[in-house]
Order: structure tokens, then sequence, then C-alpha cells
């Protein structure tokens, strides 16, 4: 049961975080789904505001507008895969766009004594809208790659707006956990290392999603075996012109640099969360190989969704750190200028 605590309003900008991070798996399962054209207009579904959608109801959609499927004219979608895409934007469009809406309203009555509250749920508004936009690119062109990262990538934005505002909404009400309480030297000292971790982890985030979303390339290494993983072809060098292979490499170079960057870390709550985005990041990084390994009869996309879900985790958790030491030291410019 949870507690009347959860309930109060500087919790609204963690309940939006949640929300996004439900998008983002839906946005994910409608990639393995291979899904992304399933709504080939938008903002409506086949001319329609519903998802069942008939075969033969789709083929006199694209017959009447003449824009077919990139898979060809004969090419439909089962009920299942246009909800999947209908529910990702039911989510976004009807839930989290309008309740970002009614926080920056909130916020806005009271930017006087929340000024960075305001700013995050401005900044959460504007990326919301930014992502609706987004979504018409996407299925305008198709999930191209570029469009798929930075679909993607704004929802990371928008998640960290929304964390922001939720650290800030709980300091300004003076109910902070004491685990969120950060020493301010600590703070001073972390925060530089912090950015820049949360920056390489966003960097293989963004490399991923092209890989995922580019044809052909989860198996350019190969596929269902060693050879394939850690191996590249049997191989530990291959082109760098291989995005998988570049992928592959980040992911190493970045695991050494969080490894090296969380021992600069001596505050023992920034400690704690970066070792869960470690955690992450590693088990991430065992999903891929058996995703590739596994793939001799066909990707098992399951993996696929958990190596997002993961992935995002691992980038949230070190980017939520440096968050932490962010609020410690705006906390403490405010009450100098006071």
């Amino acid at each position: 049961m949870l507690s009347m605590r959860f309930f109060r309003l500087y919790n609204l900008p963690l309940f939006l975080f949640i929300l996004t991070m439900i998008a983002v798996v839906i946005g994910g399962t409608i990639r393995i789904y291979d899904a992304g054209e399933s709504c080939p207009d938008w903002p409506l579904c086949f001319g329609s505001f519903g998802f069942d959608v008939s075969p033969e109801d789709q083929k006199a959609w694209y017959d009447s507008t003449g824009e077919y499927d990139s898979r060809g004219s004969d090419h439909t979608y089962t009920t299942w895969e246009i909800f999947v895409e209908w529910i990702h934007r039911f989510v976004t469009g009807l839930i989290l766009g309008p309740l970002c809406i009614v926080q920056w309203f909130i916020a806005f009555r009271r930017r006087e004594s929340i000024p960075s509250v305001y700013n995050a749920s401005f900044a959460a508004l504007v990326l919301v809208i930014a992502q609706g936009i987004m979504g018409y690119l996407t299925v305008k062109y198709d999930n191209i790659n570029w469009s798929v990262a930075a679909h993607l990538i704004m929802a990371m934005f928008l998640s960290l707006s929304l964390l922001w505002a939720w650290i800030r909404w709980m300091d300004a009400e003076d109910s902070l956990p004491k685990w969120m309480e950060i020493d301010y030297r600590d703070a001073i000292r972390s925060r530089p290392n912090l950015y820049n971790l949360t920056l390489s982890t966003m960097f293989v985030l963004i490399l991923g999603a092209f890989v995922s979303s580019t044809p052909h390339q989860n198996g350019a290494c190969g596929i269902g075996s060693f050879d394939a993983w850690p191996l590249c072809h049997g191989s530990l060098f291959a082109s760098i012109e291989n995005t998988k292979y570049l992928h592959r490499l980040a992911v190493i170079a970045v695991f050494i640099f969080l490894l090296s960057g969380v021992q600069k870390i001596e505050n023992s709550s920034l400690k704690r969360v970066l070792h869960c985005g470690i955690g992450f990041y590693i088990l991430n990084a065992l999903i891929g190989g058996i995703y590739i390994i596994t793939a001799s009869s066909g990707f098992i996309e399951l993996l696929s969704l958990l190596h997002l879900v993961f992935a995002t985790a691992s980038f949230l958790c070190i980017g939520f750190a440096a968050l932490l030491t962010r609020n410690i030291i705006l906390r403490a410019k405010i009450l100098e200028e006071e």
C-alpha cells in the first residue's frame, strides 16, 4: 500500500517521470514488433481515433492516400501491432502531455518561491511538445535511424528535467530524503565528474539507438555464436565504419571510464547511486551479448526490449547522481543570496 506521502504535490514530477518510463517501454515494444508504421498517419491512425482497423480498411486507406507501407503495398498490421502504437500515442498525448501542462501551471503560479521547479517544468513542457513533433517525423520518415535516436534522447532529457523538478520541489518543501543530502564540498568535487559520466553513457545510448534502428546492424558482427559476441566475425578487430563494432568499442571505453570515475567519488550516497548505474550497465552488456548469441534461429526481441530498459536505467542513475550534486550547489547559492 502506497504511503500518503506519495500523493504530496511535490511528487507530481515523479509520477510524470514514471509515465515517461512507461512510454519508453511501450516505444521499445513498438520497435520489437516492427510496428512503427502501424499508424501511418499522425495524430490519427488510418484516419480514425481507434486501433481496431481491419486489413481491408488498412488497404482502403493506403489506396485512398497513396501512402503505402515501406514493406510493400500489400503489408498490413494486426490489431495488437496497431494497439501498441496507439496506446503509446494515448499515454504521451492524452495523459503525459496534459499533465505536464498542469505541472507547468502549478509551478508558474509559484514561480517566485520555486523558480527552479518552474524552469524545469517549462523545459518538460517544451520537451513533451517537441516529442510529439518528433513522433510525427518518426512516422513521416518511416522510423529512420536518426529520428528513432532523437526520439529516445529527447525522452531522456525529459526524464532528467522531471527528476530535477522533483528534487527541487522536495527541497523547497524541506522534504528531501536524507540519502539525497550531499555534503557541499563533495558536491563541488563530484559534479564535473558526474556530468562527464552522464554524457559518456548518453553517447553509448545514442549509438545503441542507431544500431537497433539501422537495417542489418544488429547482425553486423554475425549472430549465433561467440564469434559474433564478444568477437566480431571471430576477430577482436573490425572496421569502425561498422556501427555495431563502434558501439561495442564505446561500451568498453565508457565502462572503463565509469569504473575510473566512481573511484573519485567519496560521498556514500552518490556511490550507491553510481553502483546501481554501473550494475545496470554491466547487466545490459550481458543482455546485449545474449541477444546476439541466441539469434541463430532469429532474434529474441524481448531481450532487445530489456536491453533498452537497462540502458536507460543506467543512464538515468548516473544522471540522477549528477542532479543531486547540482541541487546542493544551487541550494547553497540561493542561501548565500538571501
